[in-house]
């Protein structure tokens, strides 16, 4: 195939990069290599590797331990990190003065592969999400701190955890991770000229509105910033919208 059909095709790379069935074993197939290395890993090494294949765009050491076994501490990730490193199933980088992780997309793939084989996948989605929802009082703390900058590239690190991780609180219907998600997300959108969180803002106003939600006044004021994208009449009707639950709340 040419290069441009190869491409196309790679979003099922494990069907597709098959090789000669003349060589060992562990190169015939891309899985059969990733397999291979997978295998070579202890128990602990295998469940941190999978729980780690929820994060998009990365982690840092604490996101890691968000995710890992509830009895780890963070030495004890620390050393299952480091070992995943040394055996080139996790690349690191430094970014801000921390370390961060990745996996390679192939790698990635395989691990979440195996997690939902294991039927862990969906604790493992809960406790990314949590992690980023709870990351809220201390990126808003060093958001009203002289520390500002720190905030803003940890926003744009994250980003596609944070989209990730509200993506699966809004479709399981966790509603207080999606809306603490969406409200601080779509604040630090909008202080860096990121518009994208102001719509996770505007996905969950109705069900917050049909639970009453303690954020619900939060998430229109947010929503109504859509008129930074040209939408007028949009954030006119999110503004009534918050003024009438202020005015309501102001009833009791």
């Amino acid at each position: 195939m040419s290069v441009s059909e190869g491409k196309d095709r790679l979003g099922q790379r494990f069907r597709l990069l098959v090789g000669s069935r003349r060589g060992l074993e562990r190169h015939q197939t891309l899985r059969h290599t990733v397999e291979w290395s997978f295998d070579l890993l202890d128990a602990d090494e295998r469940g941190l590797l999978q729980r780690c294949s929820v994060f998009a765009g990365g982690f840092a050491l604490d996101g890691a331990r968000a995710v890992a076994a509830a009895d780890s501490d963070e030495f004890e990730v620390l050393d299952l990190l480091d070992a995943l490193v040394r055996k080139s199933l996790l690349v690191t980088r430094r970014h801000s003065g921390r370390t961060r992780y990745s996996m390679l997309e192939t790698i990635r793939q395989f691990a979440e592969e195996q997690l939902a084989a294991s039927n862990r996948i969906t604790d493992a989605r809960a406790a990314h999400a949590r992690h980023f929802a709870g990351c809220e009082s201390e990126i808003m703390t060093l958001w009203d701190s002289p520390r500002q900058r720190q905030a803003h590239e940890w926003f744009s690190t994250e980003l596609a955890n944070l989209r990730t991780a509200f993506r699966w609180a809004a479709d399981e219907g966790e509603l207080d991770v999606a809306a603490g998600i969406a409200t601080y997300g779509a604040f630090l959108g909008y202080m860096t000229e990121n518009f994208e969180p102001i719509t996770w803002s505007e996905e969950i106003i109705q069900p917050a509105r049909a639970a009453d939600h303690p954020r619900l006044a939060f998430l229109y004021v947010m929503a109504s910033i859509c008129w930074m994208a040209g939408r007028v009449d949009a954030s006119v009707a999110y503004t009534a919208g918050w003024e009438t639950v202020l005015n309501s709340a102001a009833l009791f």
